[in-house]
């Protein structure tokens, strides 16, 4: 107990020291309170250059990741083009095999040369109803453009006449303003004692009057001759693409020159051959021996150089254009291409009327609508 007693008053000093030693209550809470000051100075100090850099890279990296996901986009379209670029080069390189193979065999090889010339004779008249359309389409452009250009100028000269219909008595107006203005500027003039101070006065007044209606005057005649002006500016602005009725006009001369064509070459059934060279593949296609086909080569040559010769095509084709317009059919009113079934029949000679010959006149059943000759549906004009 002694013991004890005796190292409890040995520490005291101890415990003296570490008291004295320690800080002070609260003494943590300022020093705390301090640093926290210090680094709220710093960080404010700071913050502006911090948040600009930290907002640039954040722009940086959504650019990038947008770019980033540009490329991968690329990438897959490129890499998808790519891979249809292969197979159609396989399918060509097929195709070509085959053909070689073809050649290879006398016989096969005369037949895929029929083959090759019926549809060449397919894309010619094609040709030419493309490019029958395309120059009835320019034209029937051209004649809508001269009608809209000629109303245009009518309705342009109307208000230009109708502006110097108000220009003119504003400018006589101005003219008596100013001859007004003239006259008392002059009567001022000569006002010059002081016994004429009222009389300078309403001078003065009427000056100002007559300045003000001037100055109104000239506002309205400098309106109208901007209006005058900005109407001779105006030029006419062609139509996107021509209406109805031309459309309809064009297709029908397109209609009756494929029936045409096919009554051309309907001799020899080179038509209907030439129609099903477009449809079917060279391998499923046998016009005979070597002698049938180098006599079939030569009559399908025949048929396109008479076709070529003949003159008198135009006529003939503005002669069944005029007899589908009095017959053809249309479902809607904005229709520009018939009914099929108003095509289905070809009248082989015509009326000096347009009408077909007689009620016994011959024609050919062939529908160039409904069976898609030459591609028709590709020239149309919707």
């Amino acid at each position: 107990m002694t013991w004890g007693t005796g190292s409890a008053l040995q520490r005291l000093p101890c415990l003296e020291k570490l008291s004295i030693a320690s800080p002070p209550p609260g003494a943590e809470l300022v020093s705390f309170g301090r640093m926290a000051s210090i680094a709220r100075q710093v960080l404010f100090r700071r913050k502006p250059a911090e948040d600009e850099r930290l907002l640039q890279l954040f722009w940086n990296r959504a650019e990038l990741k947008r770019e980033f996901a540009r490329l991968q986009r690329d990438r897959s379209s490129l890499a998808d083009q790519l891979r249809q670029q292969e197979g159609a080069t396989l399918r060509w390189q097929q195709r070509l095999e085959h053909l070689e193979g073809l050649l290879a065999d006398p016989e096969r090889a005369a037949n895929a040369a029929v083959f090759f010339q019926l549809r060449g004779v397919w894309q010619y008249c094609r040709r030419r109803l493309a490019r029958l359309a395309r120059e009835l389409g320019a034209r029937q452009q051209e004649a809508e453009l001269r009608r809209e250009t000629a109303r245009f100028e009518e309705h342009r000269k109307i208000a230009l006449a109708s502006i110097e219909q108000r220009l003119a008595p504003l400018i006589e107006r101005r003219v008596s303003i100013e001859a007004e203005l003239h006259g008392v500027r002059l009567q001022q003039a000569k006002l010059t004692g002081f016994w004429t101070l009222f009389a300078r006065r309403r001078c003065q007044h009427a000056l100002a009057v007559l300045e003000s209606a001037l100055a109104g005057v000239q506002s309205q005649i400098e309106r109208y001759e901007k209006a005058r002006h900005e109407k001779l500016r105006e030029s006419v602005t062609p139509a996107a693409s021509i209406d109805t009725d031309s459309k309809r006009l064009v297709n029908l001369s397109v209609i009756a020159l494929a029936q045409e064509l096919v009554v051309q070459l309907a001799a020899h059934n080179v038509a209907q051959m030439a129609r099903d060279a477009s449809l079917r593949q060279v391998n499923d296609m046998r016009y005979g021996d070597l002698q049938a086909c180098h006599a079939t080569g030569q009559l399908v040559a025949q048929v396109l150089r008479q076709l070529d010769e003949l003159d008198e095509l135009p006529v003939l084709v503005r002669e069944r254009a005029e007899y589908l317009r009095r017959r053809v059919e249309y479902l809607r009113d904005n229709d520009t291409v018939p009914i099929a079934a108003s095509c289905a029949d070809i009248p082989l000679l015509f009326a000096e009327d347009g009408k077909p010959a007689s009620a016994n006149a011959r024609s050919l059943s062939v529908n160039v609508l409904g069976d898609e000759y030459w591609e028709i549906y590709s020239v149309l004009l919707n």
